[in-house]
């Protein structure tokens, strides 16, 4: 290991010296225009090590000549900001929230489309409201399919499945999926039977006719889960290692994935994606029979956190306005209705959304 010492703060930093020389950042190693190392791992000998290194005067820089002759120049905050206790959480990011809270923000979470289209500065905006709340929505939307996808594209690019990529649905049955009916749906995640689910998804009313109800419903699983772990941390343990299997099937389509209801980052033990859908389970058959009381226990008081009124933001989705939310953080519903019903969406990568939110300066 080589000791540094970083002035700025006085601490001392340890660096393992093979992963200091795969960090060489000079011209022969790295390509500063891709931005990617330009060499094989195995490139690098097996007994390579610092043969004598100094820091400059100021404190900025650490020179380091190796026992094979190569030579590497570091900045010390690079080396600093690269240790794993240096990560920044994305939860230091993210506001947790319940009904009461979330209303107090609603203003803050409503762009007009006219400003979407004319201001970069509105769209850092909303894809900063969108990082932290896990919900924004656009208005003054001409209520068609065309014009939402226009809105969208100026944001994110949209991802394709086999609802094609922009996808309008009724209440006519065109897939096997119960959103395509007039029925309640609970809180819920979209595509949980996907290797990578949707990161964002995107709804937009563009008509009810002659007919009530439908009102669509939020609740933060970022805040559900957080509930979950304070009250019952035994419980949350277990949603977050037991992978619980979902399945999409129709005709010439047949999707299967497994992963626990919490996803937690092995390094961060951040919360990175909520997976929730209790009508897409598949047949459970990811634990031995003598665990499943305590799953279905664990299950069971998570549904309690979720369905909690106090946790739901109930609202009306009307034509103009489109709502874009976090598939991998809020949980979304509908109430059953009658009528005839026209929605429009679509969906956006998780990385799309994430890369967004890097370039705009939002994450690191």
């Amino acid at each position: 290991m080589l000791e540094i010492k970083y002035e700025y703060t006085g601490e001392i930093l340890n660096f393992d010296q093979f992963w200091l020389r795969d960090h060489c950042r000079c011209l022969e190693c790295y390509n500063e225009v891709t931005k990617q190392r330009k060499y094989n791992l195995l490139d690098l000998p097996d007994d390579i090590a610092v043969k004598h290194w100094h820091s400059t005067e100021d404190g900025k820089l650490l020179k380091v000549k190796w026992n094979d002759g190569h030579c590497s120049e570091y900045e010390l905050d690079f080396l600093y900001n690269s240790q794993v206790d240096k990560i920044v959480l994305l939860n230091d990011l993210r506001t947790p929230w319940r009904l009461s809270e979330i209303l107090l923000k609603e203003n803050d979470l409503k762009f007009k489309l006219t400003h979407v289209v004319s201001s970069d500065e509105c769209v850092k905006n909303l894809v900063k409201a969108l990082v932290q709340y896990g919900i924004v929505f656009i208005e003054q939307v001409p209520a068609n399919t065309t014009m939402t996808e226009m809105a969208i594209r100026r944001i994110f690019p949209i991802m394709k499945t086999f609802f094609g990529e922009m996808f309008t649905f009724s209440d006519a049955p065109d897939h096997s999926d119960t959103a395509y009916s007039k029925d309640y749906l609970g809180s819920h995640t979209d595509n949980t039977y996907f290797c990578d689910a949707a990161g964002l998804q995107v709804l937009h009313c563009l008509q009810h006719l002659n007919g009530t109800g439908g009102e669509n419903f939020f609740v933060d699983g970022l805040n559900a889960a957080y509930e979950l772990k304070l009250s019952y941390p035994e419980f949350f343990d277990i949603l977050t290692k037991v992978p619980v299997p979902a399945e999409y099937i129709e005709a010439g389509q047949h999707h299967k994935h497994s992963a626990p209801l919490i996803c937690t980052d092995p390094v961060t033990g951040d919360i990175v994606q909520l997976r929730l859908n209790v009508y897409d389970r598949a047949v459970f058959n990811t634990l031995p029979q003598r665990e499943m009381a305590t799953f279905y226990e664990s299950f069971r008081k998570f549904l309690q956190v979720v369905q909690n009124p106090v946790n739901k933001w109930c609202l009306k989705l009307q034509p103009g306005t489109i709502v874009i939310f976090d598939n991998w953080r809020v949980y979304h519903g509908r109430h059953s209705y009658t009528g005839h019903r026209t929605m429009t969406g679509c969906y956006i990568q998780r990385t799309d959304f994430i890369s967004k939110a890097r370039v705009l300066g939002i994450i690191d």
